[in-house]
């Protein structure tokens, strides 16, 4: 197994073969100084690649294709690889890990297109940090080109523009690209654009930790190119048990134990297998989920809408119908992790000052229970849920009837999700339903809600909220407009 250091003492042999003769000592000396200098200045010449690194880049390489993937768990090391595959373009081959035909004669133009998260991109973030870390110092140009970070970055005729995923869709059209590179899977209309540049010929790759954000890509794209794509897990950068791995396992298993169990299987072992029979897989968090919190205009129309449950707390949301058809969901109970929680005590009553304390100064128009559960009868008071409520002054609608209930609500929603990917958003073309950021468990919900792949069933696991959401879609909630003061008026005897 060969290590970073062992890539120094080859280094070092190899110079020495090279140097004419002197005293030992000395030209040990000089070259223990150039060594020195190379590791602060051009440490691009010491990047040794772990196990799976090197593996992308042989499989990258493969100009077959057009997209290749690395879907890795954190800590593997994907932003170092993709730097390092970057540096080994622009400068030439570095070491013999990069010394190959392509890295040697890039046949396409000699632009990349590197995109990433608005909050990755500060000087302090891990791209830049990994360009001063191994990029030759001096070598490059670095410029902001009228952004608040680095956004553009210049050397022996190359350019690297860096974009972020917040950024309008128009902006990624036009001029020719050899590599684009997407810092975890962009949004539908971003990948789509960027794909066109690629018209002259060139290479897209994808580095992900697969978390819910990526279903569309991991649904839609992944299939196409199983035989392009590469997972990574922590252990296939551990000391111990992977390959010139720099992580130690005891560490990895602290990190595993603080970790989300949900996000165990994204985030330790790169696969997003969770995702397979997503319900709503249009459902995009950069497009659906407000940037802030929605706020609630004193006039509007709130609806209310409850899935009731006797082992677990009640599910609720609110949000409101706009001008534009859009329902704007702007909160929902409970506001910590509903998925964790087990068992619920709460009463009518405690429900009451729940639901009032959320609802102070808004303007209640509809409230809609799930017509099943509510409308059963206690055998103990001989009354239902939805009786209760009505008895503290809530008063419920019962949930939609239809054939085929729970399909019929779902082809609705997903209805309301939908939106033309290929062309901006704007006030003709966006989703019908819109959720405050604060909303987490009816986001989880969209992102996680799933068909059992090998019944075909609709699992129970992240349903509650999604119940909510397609009890009030049904519904059909609309912004009624006032009849005119000049608009003649039916009347009734």
């Amino acid at each position: 197994m060969r290590t970073g250091q062992d890539s120094e003492d080859v280094y070092l042999r190899k110079k020495l073969s090279e140097l004419s003769p002197r005293s030992k000592e000395g030209l040990l000396d000089d070259l223990k100084y150039e060594l020195e200098w190379t590791r602060k200045n051009r440490r691009i010449q010491f990047f040794t690649p772990n196990g799976k690194q090197e593996e992308f880049v042989k499989i990258a390489q493969d100009t077959s294709g057009l997209v290749s993937i690395l879907s890795s768990a954190n800590g593997v090391g994907k932003t170092a690889d993709i730097v390092n595959i970057f540096g080994n373009l622009i400068f030439g081959p570095q070491s013999h890990w990069f010394d190959t035909e392509l890295f040697r004669n890039w046949p396409y133009p000699k632009r990349i297109r590197y995109i990433t998260n608005p909050k990755l991109v500060e000087e302090i973030g891990p791209f830049h940090s990994e360009i001063e870390k191994w990029w030759p110092k001096g070598k490059y140009e670095v410029h902001k080109a009228g952004k608040n970070y680095f956004s553009q970055y210049k050397a022996n005729g190359w350019v690297v523009d860096v974009m972020t995923y917040d950024q309008d869709v128009s902006q990624f059209e036009g001029g020719n690209l050899g590599l684009v590179v997407c810092d975890e899977p962009p949004p539908r209309g971003i990948y789509h654009a960027c794909i066109t540049r690629l018209r002259m010929g060139g290479l897209l790759f994808v580095l992900m930790t697969p978390l819910t954000e990526a279903a569309w890509f991991f649904e839609e794209v992944v299939p196409r190119n199983e035989s392009r794509i590469v997972y990574a897990s922590m252990e296939d950068a551990c000391k111990e048990h992977g390959i010139r791995g720099h992580l130690d396992h005891n560490q990895i298993m602290k990190m595993v134990e603080e970790m989300d169990p949900d996000e165990i299987e994204a985030r330790v072992h790169g696969k997003a297998m969770y995702l397979k029979g997503l319900i709503y897989k249009v459902f995009d968090y950069n497009v659906h989920v407000a940037k802030e919190n929605i706020p609630v205009p004193w006039d509007a129309p709130i609806y209310h809408i409850v899935d009731p449950h006797t082992d677990k707390p009640f599910a609720m949301i609110w949000g409101y119908p706009d001008k534009q058809g859009v329902f704007r969901q702007v909160d929902e109970w409970p506001n910590e992790d509903f998925y964790r929680m087990h068992g619920c005590s709460f009463g009518i009553e405690d429900y009451k000052k729940i639901i009032l304390m959320k609802e102070e100064g808004w303007n209640v128009q509809k409230r809609i229970i799930d017509r099943h559960f509510a409308d059963i009868e206690s055998v103990q008071t001989r009354t239902t849920i939805r009786q209760e409520f009505g008895k503290v002054g809530l008063r419920f609608n019962p949930s939609y009837k239809a054939s085929e209930e729970v399909d019929t609500g779902i082809i609705k929603v997903r209805s309301a999700l939908r939106y033309n990917t290929k062309k901006p958003i704007d006030s003709a073309n966006q989703p019908k339903y819109i959720v405050s950021p604060k909303c987490k468990n009816t986001i989880k919900g969209f992102q996680r809600w799933s068909f059992d792949p090998k019944t075909g069933k609709i699992r129970e696991e992240y349903k509650d909220f999604m119940d909510c959401v397609r009890y009030g879609l049904m519904d059909s909630p609309r912004l009624e407009e006032p009849i005119p003061d000049n608009q003649p008026r039916k009347l009734y005897g």
